[in-house]
């Protein structure tokens, strides 16, 4: 067997060295293609999708995004008519209440329980 170099012949540690190695190997070349191609095929995707927005700018969109706006304030000014209405509420119960005395307490020992 001096067909092969004296590394094939060596102990199974050096065989997986060799198989480990040669899958990493695999692996980083596959991964490093992939990684290429997807930048790629993004980029491109990208750029053409930026000269259909320079061609047709999005009007949709932007009266889209405003009506989503104008929904958003309505629903804070209710949200603040609610407040104030209860801030309103709790003003008149403090004006309406009657300051009754607070009944004295006999000095004594107090406890936690």
């Amino acid at each position: 067997m001096d067909f092969f170099p004296p590394f094939f012949d060596g102990t199974l540690r050096e065989h997986y060295l060799l198989l480990f190695g040669t899958a990493s190997a695999l692996a980083l070349a596959a991964g490093s293609v992939g990684a290429w191609l997807g930048a790629w095929l993004g980029s491109r995707r990208a750029l053409r999708r930026a000269l259909q927005d320079r061609e047709q700018p999005g009007v949709g969109l932007v009266e889209e995004r405003l009506d989503q706006l104008g929904a958003a304030v309505d629903l804070i000014a209710v949200e603040v008519e609610r407040i104030a209405e209860a801030q309103r509420f709790t003003a008149r119960l403090l004006a309406e209440k009657q300051t009754l005395p607070l009944p004295r307490k006999e000095p004594g020992a107090v406890t936690p329980h």
